[in-house]
């Protein structure tokens, strides 16, 4: 039996041809991840109107889709595993999506159950799916609502509900979860006071705190974005420059969305996102050292990127009027700066010490551009085209 000494040189070089070798499916996984990822939330926007409640139920259609794989796990309602639901697909599968759609949630008058009518269904441009449903009746004194949804979608899912009267009045709202999955309110005028001492107001404040924080962890064309911008930051001013001028950006678009000042194309900024990762990735490619004035970068892109949070809000309908959507969108701004922060502290250490070799600075910074720029590509090219 021969025994070998493999040199330390040559475990090294292994370990770096096994690295690239691995490297295209975890580039093609990440890919895919930033194609389409489920948005956690779901919505409820009840109005009373004359013949009794009307909902619309809002989903992400990534969401829909794990939802009906549920309800038949042998036939999934995504056949190509992409993330979304398309029209064909969600027409293959109509009779599970009725299914599901007459049983998300749970209606009582007066605690009586109220059945619902023949729900509509549709799919929007923005790969949302919707159901109208009508729960007819009277308007009582006191009205419960129950999502029955949980069941079917993973545990941290979570459901925010709004509750208009025939004036569009804003009544209460409610973020509900697998725990409390329950919204109740008195609506009668005469047992109004008790009805404020029995029930204070629940604000959803934490529920959107807590999804602003997901979205930023799972969102890895933002991340990617922000490591791009943080590849080339030699010393701690310039990080916090990058940090803090990302951070006012959002702030902005957050104040502009508020205030219904900026309406753009989901599609559009999510294209413009991706084309932020390939500019940032090519600056650090053609300029020697860190690129000057990269805070303007920073600013103008974190711009577009701030308009991109504020819209997966929007297009699934979390509220209609500037009141309603305040809260909900300063709640999930601050998620998202909070795990910013987080994220920003995990990588910035690994950063400076790679950048203390020669060999990092010469050939690691310009590898990793590239890597960026090229995951860029494929996003902008996805969300272009398909």
């Amino acid at each position: 039996m021969a025994f070998f000494i493999v040199p330390a040189r040559m475990k090294r070089r292994s370990a770096r041809w096994l690295l690239w070798l691995a490297l295209p499916g975890c580039l093609f996984g990440f890919a895919q991840g930033g194609l389409a990822h489920t948005t956690g939330l779901s919505t409820s926007e009840l109005k009373f109107g004359t013949n009794g409640l009307d909902a619309e139920i809002t989903f992400a259609g990534a969401d829909l889709a794990l939802a009906l794989a549920h309800l038949d796990a042998a036939n999934p309602a995504d056949w190509n595993r992409d993330g979304k639901l398309t029209s064909e697909e969600f027409a293959a599968g109509v009779q599970r999506v009725r299914k599901f759609a007459a049983s998300c949630l749970a209606v009582e008058f007066d605690g009586r159950a109220a059945p619902p009518g023949p729900a509509r269904l549709g799919l929007d441009d923005k790969d949302n799916f919707r159901v109208e449903v009508s729960y007819a009746g009277e308007r009582p004194g006191r009205l419960k609502v129950s999502a029955l949804l949980f069941e079917h979608l993973p545990p941290e899912h979570i459901h925010f509900i709004t509750l208009h009267g025939d004036d569009s009045k804003s009544l209460g709202n409610k973020m509900l979860s697998p725990g409390d999955n329950t919204f109740e309110i008195n609506l009668s005028a005469t047992r109004a006071a008790e009805a404020e001492k029995e029930q204070p107001p629940v604000s959803p404040f934490a529920g959107f705190l807590k999804l602003g924080i997901e979205h930023i962890c799972t969102g890895y064309d933002h991340l990617l974005f922000l490591f791009g911008l943080l590849l080339v930051c030699a010393n701690f001013k310039s990080a916090i420059q990058v940090v803090t001028f990302f951070t006012l950006a959002h702030s902005i678009t957050l104040a502009l969305a508020t205030l219904n000042l900026v309406r753009i194309s989901g599609r559009l900024v999510e294209a413009a996102v991706a084309a932020s990762i390939i500019y940032v990735a090519v600056e650090n490619l053609v300029q020697a050292g860190a690129p000057k004035g990269r805070w303007r970068v920073t600013f103008l892109f974190g711009l577009i990127h701030g308009i991109g949070f504020a819209t997966v809000l929007r297009d699934l309908g979390v509220a209609a009027s500037t009141t309603g959507v305040a809260v909900p969108l300063v709640a999930f701004n601050v998620g998202v700066e909070l795990g910013q922060i987080v994220i920003v502290g995990l990588i910035l250490p690994v950063i400076w010490t790679l950048r203390k070799r020669d060999l990092f600075l010469r050939w690691g910074v310009p590898a990793c551009s590239g890597l960026v720029a090229l995951l860029g590509g494929i996003w902008l090219t996805k969300r272009l085209f398909f």
